[in-house]
């Protein structure tokens, strides 16, 4: 049996060692009035001003409901991940993020008609119409925050210790009878959009 040139096995080694997870939401939406033909929900990158800057993903929503994986985001989009640099559901900016040195980015849930049908949102000057759109988790009821960052890393609050992965993660905070509980995980499946209206139509 001939061996791996060296080469080889460290490229692969190398390969593994930057891999970065990626995250699956899932879940169904709900509106009094039908989902306009055209609309798709994806999610947006925020800048450092909250505003959409780079759409990862997006799908075309199927009958009420969504699967959709969540890709890459670009270095360059990624800031310092000061603690309580993010307003976490639950947690607000009370928590401590180790080691210091961690970059990140925040993720946002976005459901939009593709009026030029081009895939993608589109910003000005042929900006798409947004939907308005209240997202929560269902079993049990809570809230959701999608963060990225660019090694592992903890989060540390009272109480609370969360351990985040090398990519995309799944903040969650739900509320059982018996308290609030966190979590960091990579896949939500029970994503509720209740739709309140259209922007920019």
């Amino acid at each position: 049996m001939r061996r791996m040139p060296t080469i080889l096995v460290l490229a692969l080694l190398l390969g593994f060692g930057l891999a970065q997870r990626s995250v699956t939401l899932a879940g169904v939406i709900t509106s009094e009035e039908a989902i306009p033909e055209g609309t798709r929900l994806g999610v947006q990158v925020l800048d450092a001003n909250e505003a959409w800057s780079l759409e990862v993903n997006s799908v075309v929503p199927l009958a009420g409901s969504f699967e959709l994986e969540i890709g890459e985001v670009p270095s360059e989009l990624l800031r310092p991940f000061r603690s309580g640099a993010v307003l976490l559901p639950g947690l607000q900016n009370e928590y401590i993020v180790d080691p210091q040195d961690v970059r990140y980015a925040q993720g946002v849930v976005a459901m939009y008609i593709d009026a030029d049908e081009d895939g993608v949102w589109t910003r000005q000057p042929a900006r798409d119409p947004v939907f308005l759109a209240l997202s929560q988790l269902e079993r049990p009821i809570g809230f959701f925050s999608l963060i990225y960052v660019d090694k592992d890393a903890t989060m540390q609050a009272s109480g609370v210790d969360l351990a985040l992965e090398a990519g995309w993660n799944l903040f969650s905070v739900r509320f059982p009878e018996s308290g609030p509980e966190y979590a960091v995980t990579a896949t939500l499946d029970d994503v509720k959009l209740d739709v309140l209206d259209v922007i920019g139509r």
